[in-house]
């Protein structure tokens, strides 16, 4: 996927999308490549990947969701700035907040957005080690490419306001990690709501798995690494 391409088919999809957005996804891209050269931050260094796999994929999942509704957003393990700063970049009026583990990919982030003219708060932390005030704070919590589906969202849905959701973008394997979790969800405070499905531009299935938060998360989760390595009991 091109340039143009790209232009085209997010204008397409979201399609209040104006010029500065494509400005800034310029200089997003070009940034990126220039620091990738310098440290290994993503595999997805060629433009053409970057567009498709990186900018136009990482949205995509979103395209149903009313940001007018969904204000704060936490980006759980956003490494580079996916898929957080580019719904950001979408979505000018989101607060988005961004816990990322890696302090170089944090130094990265914090440079970032100050190429990009944005507000963007970021934390280096990790996500299980929640702070009080974030907790239930949040209309929407997200991630990419962080963790099996059971872990992710026991870091997740203790972040998440009730009502909230928490959307979670996975491959075609998130199919399999679905089946029978609707109890250790529950336990969560969440609700599995139905599973979308769509093909990436390399014709590849991926699914998008969305949890609705329906009731306060237990103050137990998130638990230690270790312990939720094992699994939700």
């Amino acid at each position: 996927m091109n340039r143009e391409k790209f232009r085209k088919s997010i204008t397409e999809i979201f399609t209040d999308t104006d010029e500065i957005f494509f400005q800034q996804i310029e200089i997003y891209k070009n940034f990126l490549q220039e620091y990738n050269h310098k440290m290994n931050l993503t595999r997805l260094d060629s433009e053409e990947k970057i567009y498709s796999e990186y900018f136009y994929e990482s949205v995509v999942p979103y395209k149903d969701i009313n940001f007018k509704n969904a204000i704060s957003i936490l980006d759980v393990g956003s490494g580079s700035g996916i898929p957080g700063i580019v719904l950001k970049l979408l979505y000018p009026h989101i607060q988005l907040t961004i816990i990322e583990s890696s302090h170089k990919k944090c130094v990265f982030l914090n440079e970032l957005i100050i190429k990009l003219n944005i507000d963007v708060k970021i934390l280096n932390q990790r996500a299980e080690i929640i702070r009080p005030d974030l907790r239930e704070s949040f209309d929407l919590v997200t991630s990419r490419a962080v963790a099996p589906l059971l872990i992710i969202l026991e870091l997740s849905l203790p972040y998440l306001k009730i009502g909230g959701i928490c959307i979670e973008p996975k491959s075609k394997n998130g199919l399999h990690e679905i089946i029978g979790i609707e109890t250790i969800i529950n336990k969560l405070g969440g609700k599995l709501l139905l599973t979308k499905q769509f093909t990436s531009i390399n014709n590849k299935l991926h699914v998008v798995i969305n949890v609705k938060k329906i009731k306060h998360t237990n103050i137990i989760y998130p638990r230690n690494w270790q312990t939720i390595m094992k699994g939700v009991k």
